[in-house]
This record gives C-alpha cells, sequence and structure tokens, in this order.
C-alpha cells in the first residue's frame, strides 16, 4: 500500500499549484454584491424579511425571517447571485418556485 501512494504523489504534486492559481485567477475577478443586490436576490427567491446582512470578502450572509417565524441563514456569492447555501428550518415553504412555462 504504501508504495502505491509512494508513486502517486509525485503525479498528484503538479496539479496542486494549478489549481491554486485557478482558484486565486477566479477570485480576483469576482466582486461582491452590493447589500441592494444581496437583498434582491434573496427576496426573489424566498418570502419572508432579513433581519440582518453581513458582507465578509466576497460572501454575503443573509439572516432571513420566513412568513412561519422561522430564520435562515443563506450564504450568496456575487456576481450572479449565485447561492452558495441555506441553512434553517422551513426553506420548503418559504421558497419561491420559478414561473414554468408551457
Amino acid at each position: 500500500m504504501r508504495r502505491g501512494l509512494r508513486y502517486a504523489a509525485p503525479m498528484i504534486r503538479p496539479v496542486v499549484p494549478v489549481c491554486i492559481l485557478l482558484a486565486s485567477a477566479l477570485a480576483a475577478g469576482a466582486e461582491p454584491l452590493t447589500p441592494a443586490e444581496a437583498l434582491a436576490c434573496a427576496t426573489a427567491r424566498f418570502r419572508g424579511e432579513a433581519l440582518a446582512l453581513r458582507a465578509r470578502g466576497e460572501e454575503t450572509e443573509i439572516r432571513w425571517l420566513t412568513p412561519a417565524g422561522n430564520v435562515l441563514r443563506i450564504w450568496l456569492e456575487g456576481p450572479g447571485c449565485r447561492f452558495l447555501e441555506v441553512e434553517g428550518v422551513g426553506q420548503t415553504e418559504a421558497r419561491i418556485l420559478p414561473e414554468t412555462q408551457e
């Protein structure tokens, strides 16, 4: 088993710097969402209202109060309103589904 790992390691080493460079290049071009844009994204996807909004780097965290009284934590990244994660009870009930076109 050790022998296989020893031979695999040299193959993996050249890939790591490329991945780091690619990630840093993608992050350099990303701009954080403005508070108004982040709220517009959350309002378009969930029923309710914002309790708090905090921007950290390129991520924006929103605490969202649903009509049922549940609190969701929503993480967004810009541009383009990418929802990174939504945490909390009542997501399904608060979700605004996209309109289907027939």
